[in-house]
């Protein structure tokens, strides 16, 4: 296994992401300045799946112990006191854990000086023993190749590509923009409140994304397939064109099996309204992007496309 390290400063999370395919493994160590930033980053990303301060990490039971016993007391006492509630999750990358195993590796960080109570429901901190056993689930290790502990920061938005997924959208087209993809392209497009989004080539409208300039005015194109929902889940205002009438109106064949025309809400904006996005529905125009419309002038900061 890999870890990627990044020196920023000397706070260390250990990152369960889904960069695995760069870094062969799902864990990826990192150095981020504050608590606070690490809260921020998960408030966004979707690739993301927890985030936590790693408090010790070793690549047998041993390292990790002795890890753990040189990390610094003054910074673990804060999450140790005696009025305050706690509990420990284990997760295996690669393998399942009976509840015996998992019991017994709990057991054996008593060392550490916890003096709170337990609380299984609403714990006021949730510490996580992470172990890595490879990516080949046909050569599973006895031993993990690598163990983390640490205290749990944050989750990431993991959630959204569910509740976003295409099989629920009121509206789709045969190239409607993946929803994880969407966010992804949001995200690199900075969108925040109260940004303008427009997509030229909208199609469905599936998704959305603006770009966060130095400028007081943001504005964005985000041309290919519909990136607007993603923009307006972010708090962006978005518009588009499309050359397809038929598409830009509803109208037409749908794309759904079994379905064989649209029906009379099968709209972009319908879908805004499905996640209680309309407010940031603006408008969609018919148009055929080889033949400029607007007038000469900054109008955006960047165009982003699929």
């Amino acid at each position: 296994p890999c870890d990627g390290v990044i020196p920023v400063t000397s706070s260390i999370w250990v990152f369960a992401s889904l960069v695995f395919f760069l870094f062969q493994s799902p864990f990826w160590i990192l150095n981020i300045p504050s608590e606070e930033m690490a809260r921020g980053l998960m408030r966004r990303t979707v690739c993301a799946k927890s985030i936590f301060e790693l408090w010790g990490h070793g690549r047998s039971s041993g390292e990790l112990y002795a890890s753990l016993k040189n990390y610094p007391m003054d910074k673990m006492l804060p999450y140790l006191q005696p009025d305050s509630t706690y509990k420990i999750h284990i997760h295996t990358f690669n393998k399942t854990l009976t509840q015996a195993q998992k019991i017994k590796k709990i057991d054996a960080l008593e060392f550490l000086p916890f003096s709170g109570k337990v609380n299984l429901k609403n714990p006021e901190h949730i510490f996580w023993i992470l172990e890595d056993y490879g990516m080949d689930p046909n050569n599973v290790p006895e031993e993990p190749f690598h163990l983390y502990f640490g205290r749990w920061i944050a989750d990431g938005q993991r959630e959204l590509i569910e509740s976003y997924s295409i099989k629920k959208r009121h509206f789709i087209g045969n190239t409607s923009m993946d929803a994880c993809l969407s966010f992804i392209m949001a995200n690199h497009g900075r969108v925040k409140p109260n940004d303008i989004v427009y997509d030229p080539f909208v199609g469905t409208g599936l998704g959305g994304m603006p770009y966060l300039g130095s400028g007081i005015a943001k504005f964005v194109l985000t041309p290919g397939g519909g990136l607007l929902i993603s923009s307006a889940h972010f708090g962006a205002y978005v518009c588009g064109t499309d050359i397809d009438y038929n598409t830009i109106h509803g109208l037409g064949k749908a794309s759904r099996k079994n379905q064989k025309w649209r029906g009379p809400d099968e709209n972009i904006r319908a879908n805004l309204r499905q996640y209680g996005l309309e407010k940031y529905y603006l408008d969609a125009l018919v148009s055929d992007s080889s033949r400029p419309i607007w007038r000469k002038g900054t109008l955006f900061d960047a165009i982003i496309t699929d």
